[in-house]
């Protein structure tokens, strides 16, 4: 399930190369960024065609949905690796339930609150 060797992809200058790229809307960006869509290479479609996908019940209107990256010839597309690896993390950390348990400690972090009813995971936020 998982790509050993995909980490120099993403190390040091890697971040920045258009194969870690891909545009989206704010929305759909921000859905990206907490692993709350993926999207899945489909076999036998033109390449770079996918189907986005979504973890939340309260956006099965939206998705899932089939679309075909728009590619330029002088830019480099998304690595189908890397939305792959991306679809594996979000699946692991929806199935597990361990992405509600990050959602709570960033969202403790970024509050920088000591709950009184003593909910806050102040270890977890100490070893951070």
């Amino acid at each position: 399930m998982f790509d050993n060797g995909v980490i120099y992809l993403i190390e040091g200058a890697g971040i920045n190369k258009p194969c870690n790229a891909i545009i989206l809307s704010l929305n759909m960006h921000k859905l990206f960024g907490r692993f709350d869509i993926f999207f899945e290479r489909i076999a036998n479609t033109p390449p770079h065609t996918y189907r986005i996908s979504t973890f939340l019940p309260f956006l099965s209107y939206q998705f899932p949905i089939t679309r075909t990256l728009f590619i330029d010839p002088l830019i480099d597309p998304p690595w189908e690796r890397l939305l792959a690896l991306h679809s594996a993390i979000g699946h692991i950390l929806h199935l597990s339930g361990a992405g509600d348990y990050i959602r709570v400690i960033l969202r403790d972090m970024e509050d920088g609150v000591v709950r009184e009813d003593g909910s806050t995971q102040l270890g977890v936020l100490v070893n951070l």
